[in-house]
This record gives structure tokens, sequence and C-alpha cells, in this order.
């Protein structure tokens, strides 16, 4: 096959069963395990890798700290008593891996709280794993987490767990913050598309070939830059003729590495229980340009962009001001808390946060940061403030150093 897209599926339909027997894709995610309808794909495309995920609340993810094996073993369990969990297909399960919890927590989380999500997720998959499925582990937001963290933080899931899920995603292409950092900071890219190379380098240093990577959502979406999480169908600037570009680059990339299973299109079949989603639809026309690339010679990218091997991380920057700056712009994943210290002082000011909240060391003092941009003028700020002392905030920007805000 001359890619390697699969299918992020959130709803059942003709449509979607169409999509799936016209392009069989190796992998396929399903929010919605109706048994009578992936019984139907089971028949037409016995082969497929057949992922299933149920939706836990947020304040359900929030709780596993609580009790993190406890937790893991309750969640597997309750999975394991679905329907789809007990049904099987010519003598084999119908499902093959199960997920545990979406985008649990972002990396600035506490070394505590990614330690025991490690214990949740080594619970989880062993029951999982001894009922006969595959845990698929991680699946953190994009953006987040690097190869540091895997290895510090999750030896236990990494020892136990052959799968490990990414989230990538960009705007208004998929190699916009990858080109950007090359070319303006000579780091290497790969910091939101592509950033599972980062990861798995470290991780494949420590553990060899023992995983395999599935990227269990990957496209485009607006909430990269501080907009609204909406997909390329909510842009008239972004043509499906731009989209598919994107497309190719990103598959050129994955076909290079041998341990990527897959790339799941977020999404194919969107559900109407949120409209939004709508506008990260993949059928149609991007579905009719996958079967048109499957019986097709491979193509070149369309936008060559130099792809150089990964790089450590860069040096800590050997100011303050330059320290904020690095570590903001890596991070600019948003995440709204009006209630936060930070955050009140943002909104304020009449900017709008486009990074979580991060911790960072400079000359033996702990600070809490956060990426800020006004979104008339688009000029940027690093708000931050010494750890225990709140009211003492200010904010750093590429040409001005702000005074402490009272």
């Amino acid at each position: 096959m001359n890619h390697k897209y699969g299918f992020h599926v959130n709803r059942t339909g003709d449509d979607v069963l169409e999509a799936i027997k016209r392009i069989k894709p190796a992998v396929i995610k399903a929010l919605d395990s109706n048994v009578g309808f992936w019984t139907r794909v089971r028949a037409v495309h016995p082969d497929a890798f057949l992922i299933g995920r149920i939706v836990a609340d947020l304040a359900e993810q929030e709780r596993f700290a609580d009790n993190p094996r406890e937790n893991g073993r309750a969640f597997a369990d309750r999975i394991l008593r679905q329907e789809a969990a007990k049904t099987t297909f010519q003598g084999k399960p119908l499902f093959d891996a199960w997920e545990s919890y979406n985008e649990v927590f972002p990396e600035s989380a506490s070394p505590d709280r990614k330690r025991k999500y490690d214990e949740f997720q080594v619970a989880f998959g062993e029951k999982i794993k001894a009922a006969g499925f595959e845990p698929i582990a991680m699946n953190f937001a994009t953006g987040n987490m690097l190869g540091k963290d895997f290895v510090d933080y999750f030896p236990g899931t990494l020892e136990t767990h052959t799968y490990l899920g990414f989230h990538e995603y960009d705007w208004p292409t998929m190699w916009r913050l990858h080109k950007e950092n090359i070319e303006e900071k000579n780091e290497g890219g790969m910091w939101l598309t592509l950033r599972y190379r980062r990861v798995m380098t470290d991780v494949r240093r420590v553990y060899g070939n023992q995983h395999r990577v599935i990227i269990t959502e990957c496209g485009m979406t607006q909430g990269v830059v501080g907009r609204n999480d909406v997909g390329w169908l909510a842009d008239p600037e972004v043509s499906e003729d731009d989209y598919w570009k994107s497309l190719l680059w990103y598959n050129e990339h994955l076909m290079e590495d041998d341990f990527v299973d897959a790339a799941l299109l977020f999404v194919v079949g969107a559900s109407g229980g949120w409209p939004k989603w709508e506008s990260f639809e993949h059928l149609g026309g991007i579905i009719d340009r996958l079967a048109t690339l499957q019986t097709q010679e491979p193509v070149p990218t369309p936008t060559p962009i130099p792809d150089p091997d990964p790089t450590p991380d860069p040096e800590p920057a050997e100011t303050l001001e330059q320290a904020l700056l690095a570590e903001a712009q890596r991070r600019q994943v948003i995440e709204f808390n009006p209630n936060a210290a930070l955050q009140k002082q943002i909104f304020a000011a009449g900017f709008v946060p486009n990074s979580p909240e991060f911790e960072l060391s400079h000359e033996g003092i702990a600070y809490v940061a956060q990426r800020a941009e006004n979104l008339e003028t688009g000029e940027v700020r690093v708000y931050y403030v010494p750890v225990g002392d709140w009211g003492n905030i200010a904010y750093e920007s590429p040409s001005t150093t702000g005074e402490a805000l009272v």
C-alpha cells in the first residue's frame, strides 16, 4: 500500500462501511463499538487491526491518581463487560485492541502524577492482555511529552506494552511548525507532527525494537494556534488540495519509519453530537484521493522540507527571558483556566493564553509561566511568577521586559 493512513471512526453507517471497503485501512479505531456494524466490517476486511475506545468523562479521568492500580483494573473491567469485548468473529475476538484514557494530562503535569499514570496503564494493560487484547498506551494531546518523559516516568508501561499511541496535528499545514523550527531555530523540527520521532529516538535507545507506533489521531486543527478547535473544512482559505498536500507530506515521512503501523485520520464518520467534529470529516474527497493513491506509483512530496535526524533538546537558555520564550514556543497547546493567577492577569491585559502553565527553574528559582498572545496585535508575552509568590506576576516578550504586575 502507498500510504499508512487508517481511520478514526466516531460513528457507524453505510457511508463509513463503504469507505472501509474501498480503502481497507490496516488500522481502524472505533468510538462506537456497535457489534453488528463491526461484524460487517470484519466480513469485508478481516485483516484490519481494530482498536476500541470508550469515552470516559473528564471527571473520571481526573480521578485516576486516587488509586492508580485499582482504577486501571476497574476501567479495564468496564471495557471487558462490553458486548464488543465478548464477541468473536470466525473464532477470533471481534476487536484486537483497546485504548485506556484519552489526552489525560499535559506535559506540564507533575512527575508524581505521571508516575501514577504509569501505574494506571500497567494495571489496565495487564487486565486487557489477560483477556486476549492489546492495550494502546499514552495517547497524549498533540505537542505533549518527549522521550525523556516516556523513559523517566512510564517505565512500567514501556516494559509491558507493545503499542504506543500518539496524537499529531498542526495548522494551517501539517509541516508548519516543523519547517519554522528548522529554518528559524535549527532545532530539527518535529515538535507537533513527527514529534513521535523525537519520543521514539529515546525510547528505542533504551528498549530497542520492542514497540509499535500508531498515530491514534492526526490531521489539522486550529486549536494548535490558539483558535477554536475546528478542522480544515471550517476555514475557506484551506482547500481540499491544500490539505491533501499536507497529508502527502506527512505520509511520506510515515512510510520511512518501519515501526509506525498507521496514522488514523481524525475523523472518518463525524458524530453529529458536536457539530464542530464535522469540520474534520474525511469522507468524500479525501477518501476518493486515498483510493486513487493506492493504485498509483508513489509520488514525491509536493512541498519538500528538510528533515534532519532528531537532535537533543537545546541547552538551557542563558537568560531567564530566553529560557521562558523558548520553552513557551514549544508548548503552544491552549489550556484555559480563567481562575488561575496567571490567566487572570493575561485576560485582564487583553491577551489569550496559548500554552499550558509550565514550570521552569532559573538560577535556583522555580517559576510557573504561561505563553499568551494578543489576537489583535499579534504581540506575544510569557507571563511568569516565582512559585509561591503569586502577587508578583511579570511578563517577558521578545522586545519588552515587563515590570512586576501588582
